[in-house]
């Protein structure tokens, strides 16, 4: 089944969950990504929901992985960054809500590789102290445990 290119969804993992074996169902649960991709209010709630009112809690084998890959992160165009954001924080916070491990990666090149302020410099934004704080700062924004693979612009 093919997932949004931000998201990894259920995949093997070798710990223990220690929880009971049914939890009340969410609330609210989210709308559908695309009907097409996913034809239920959740993923989460095909895969461990069998009654309407009650969910599997799942086991250890099951996570959800946030994939971000080039944010090429300017700080002029923040807005764009925070729209896409609350697309994949819904996705997260639907699968902790389930009581599923999350997790965001985040594929290398961090920030612009050219001048963000081209009037006044013209330093590269990538690589720079500037552009990985806004990067940490935006990571650290999903909810999440965030991990970062270096890219060539991440260098410069």
């Amino acid at each position: 089944m093919q997932r949004p290119a931000l998201l990894i969804a259920l995949a093997a993992a070798a710990t223990g969950f220690s929880a009971p074996t049914l939890r009340p169902k969410a609330a609210t649960p989210l709308r559908a990504i695309n009907d097409e991709i996913i034809e239920s209010p959740t993923f989460y709630a095909d895969e461990l929901c069998v009654e309407d009112d009650e969910c599997a809690v799942p086991d250890g084998n099951q996570f959800c992985v946030a994939v971000l890959g080039d944010l090429h992160m300017d700080p002029r165009k923040m807005d764009d960054y925070v729209s896409g954001r609350e697309h994949v924080v819904k996705i997260l916070e639907d699968a902790q809500g389930r009581g599923v491990e999350t997790a965001v990666v985040s594929l290398g090149d961090l920030g612009e590789s050219k001048s963000v302020d081209p009037e006044n410099t013209a330093e590269l934004f990538a690589g720079t102290t500037a552009c990985h704080e806004l990067a940490a700062e935006f990571l650290g924004s999903f909810g999440t445990d965030y991990e970062v693979i270096g890219g060539n612009h991440d260098l410069e």
